[in-house]
């Protein structure tokens, strides 16, 4: 079943209101998300410029004391010879700023999170010393303290210099307190640890745990390979997984005359991450340290760890750039994940810093959006609604009443007249229908007439402009009618009565010319004038023409049957070249055709006998196998110079339909 104009024009009211909606919902949307991505981004490149800057600002001057150290020839010398005890007495007395004084045993316990780090020393800063920290309260229990050393917070303090190293950093009176530094040791050139005799029963508790000395045989892998400097990280077996990853400065120690590698300082610290807590005061960033297959972090939820975890591994491994929609639930709100390489480009096992960012705003933010969208669009649907209602009245009732006129005009119905209700186009379309009804009732009229006066076809072909004014040569056959006996017929009638005669007889033999595709040229008295041929040929216009005449014949004896007027009729037919088109003045003009063919059908019309046809010579041979004709004596015929052969028609083959 069709959709009314009405209907169609609620669903297209209503489909734009949907589709603006949807369309201004999706827009905001992705403003909205445009937005909490342009911050995240603000915020992760802010992160990511931090970093080198607080790891430069917590580091420089340990890295600058390891520098120092690893340049005395006299360790290089001790380092050459073995000689681990000297290595390390020189060691501890070059690193006393980052060591503690007296260090008891089990002392590593001092880095739990009780125990806060250094004051991480600025770039540019310029921080007054602490040498008001109070010391380090150790247990009485083993007062001897041990040669490896294991450093929580200490003050800073000023020596004097020694002997060969002038020039070397110290924490001075206006520097800030330094790192506390976890361990220390040195690694030969085959990246083995040195390990001191003297002082292993001190050691030993530390430096033979099984985790620590995995990560360390990971460092001296690439002891070999070190030129210059690097920051590293390594995870320790400690229960406490606060303090389980150590922040490490590697430092290759170099002959000085042939650069040869003689081993490597490595120098460890408690990684005290202070821009963790920094970022996620100033940002909506929860981060942490990823290393080694485990997540540290204090501000990232124990859910969202997990969920790191597992995936985080893989994600590193085939997206070493992360990427944009890297994305890990937690408790149903999607949180979008980067990470940074703080080692990077380091023969080092590569630690990565970890950003968690919540969608939680954005989300509550689109929430009241499509809140306020969905209760805007509800407002518009229904206004929506109400006015296509109102349009669609205004628009199908003059639609309505424009169709059922056409309607009525497609019947015939040509008076018509469609109610003007507006002053708009649907006025102005009632308006000019009207005018096109009346137009058309006018030509309607027109066109009854010339049907009256003119054949059919040739007002169809005038109408159509293509009859050619003053005439064209036609191959055409021309056929005569004529009533035998007329004058004696009606000396004694009514006029009227032969009106009616005339009538009748030309009505129903007018019939027959149409139904064999021929033209009524005119009427003169008592004969019809037919062509078949011009102004429009249908291929075989003699076999038209010949079946025509017989059929006169029988049409004429049928209605004699029922006539109150018995009537006989003679028939000629001529076929050839013919002159057709409009003949007459300029005022007035009538199609028809001249030439000596005319006149020869004419001719023979009047030779035939009541009931006869009679054919030239031109048509017997149109005609063909097809006819069925009988030669008649030759013809002596006025206007005609020579006598004429011509044939009587008996039969013609029906038309193949």
């Amino acid at each position: 079943m069709a959709l009314g104009f009405r209907f169609k024009l609620v669903i297209a009211m209503m489909f734009i209101v949907a589709a603006v909606s949807i369309a201004t919902f999706l827009v905001t949307q992705n403003q909205v998300e445009a937005a909490y991505s342009k911050l995240f981004k603000a915020s992760l490149e802010n992160q990511i410029t931090y970093l080198p800057k607080e790891q430069e600002a917590r580091l420089s001057y340990v890295r600058e004391l390891c520098r120092t150290l690893v340049d005395s020839v006299r360790l290089q010398a001790a380092l050459r010879e073995g000689d681990a005890e000297d290595i390390y007495v020189r060691a501890r007395d070059e690193l006393k700023n980052v060591l503690p004084k007296n260090l008891p045993e089990g002392a590593e316990k001092l880095t739990e999170p009780d125990v806060r780090p250094a004051v991480i020393p600025s770039i540019t800063s310029t921080n007054t010393p602490a040498t008001n920290a109070p010391p380090i309260t150790t247990p009485a229990t083993n007062p001897t303290p041990p040669k490896l050393l294991i450093a929580a917070n200490v003050p800073a303090t000023n020596h004097p210099p020694r002997a060969g190293t002038a020039g070397k950093p110290r924490a001075g009176k206006n520097a800030p307190r330094p790192l506390a530094a976890t361990f220390f040791g040195f690694l030969d050139a085959e990246g083995k640890l040195l390990i001191p005799e003297k002082t292993r029963w001190n050691i030993s508790s530390f430096w033979t745990r099984q985790r620590f000395q995995e990560q360390m045989t990971r460092i001296g892998t690439v002891v070999g390979k070190l030129a210059a400097q690097q920051v590293g990280y390594i995870e320790t077996d400690n229960e406490n997984k606060a303090n389980r990853l150590l922040e490490v400065i590697v430092t290759p120690i170099l002959d000085s005359n042939s650069r040869e590698v003689l081993g490597a300082l490595v120098l460890g610290f408690p990684y005290r991450d202070k821009g963790e807590d920094a970022i996620n005061d100033v940002s909506d960033i929860e981060n942490g340290i990823w290393f080694d297959g485990h997540l540290y972090s204090r501000t990232i939820p124990a859910a969202a760890q997990t969920n790191l975890t597992t995936v985080l591994a893989t994600e590193i491994e085939n997206h070493p750039v992360p990427r944009e929609d890297f994305v890990v639930p937690v408790h149903g709100i999607p949180h979008r994940v980067f990470y940074t390489p703080l080692n990077p480009d380091s023969p080092l096992p590569i630690a990565y810093k970890v950003g968690l960012y919540s969608w939680a705003s954005a989300l509550q933010a689109q929430h009241e959006l499509r809140s306020k969208i969905i209760l805007y669009t509800s407002g518009a649907f229904a206004l929506g609604l109400l006015a296509s209602l109102f349009l669609a009245h205004g628009l199908a009732v003059p639609i309505r009443e424009l169709v059922s006129g056409t309607n009525k005009i497609k019947a015939g119905n040509y008076e018509v007249k469609v109610p003007v209700r507006s002053r708009d186009e649907l006025g102005t379309l009632a308006t000019s229908f009207n005018e096109m009804a009346e137009g058309l009732a006018l030509k309607d009229k027109y066109h009854n007439v010339l049907n009256l006066v003119v054949d059919p076809d040739v007002a169809r072909e005038l109408m159509s402009g293509k009859v050619v004014l003053g005439g064209e040569m036609r191959d055409a056959t021309i056929l005569f009618c004529d009533i035998r006996g007329f004058t004696a017929l009606t000396q004694d009638m009514d006029p009227a009565r032969v009106i009616h005669l005339l009538n009748e007889h030309m009505t129903e033999l007018t019939k027959v010319v149409y139904a064999h595709q021929g033209v009524v040229d005119k009427f003169v008295g008592d004969s019809i004038m037919a062509n078949f041929g011009a102004p429009k040929s249908y291929g075989n216009d003699a076999a038209n023409a010949a079946r025509c005449a017989l059929a006169m014949l029988a049409a004429r004896a049928k209605l004699n049957e029922t006539s109150q007027y018995h009537i006989q009729i003679g028939i000629g037919l001529a076929s050839g070249p013919v002159l057709a088109g409009n003949m007459g003045s300029a005022d007035r003009m009538n199609y028809t055709v001249l030439g000596e063919r005319v006149n020869l059908a004419a001719r023979l019309c009047s030779c035939a006998v009541r009931g006869e046809i009679i054919i030239g010579q031109f048509t017997r041979e149109k005609l063909g196998d097809l006819a069925q004709v009988q030669p008649t004596a030759e013809l002596l015929l006025k206007g005609f110079s020579h006598p004429v052969q011509a044939y009587r028609l008996l039969t013609v083959q029906p038309a193949k339909t």
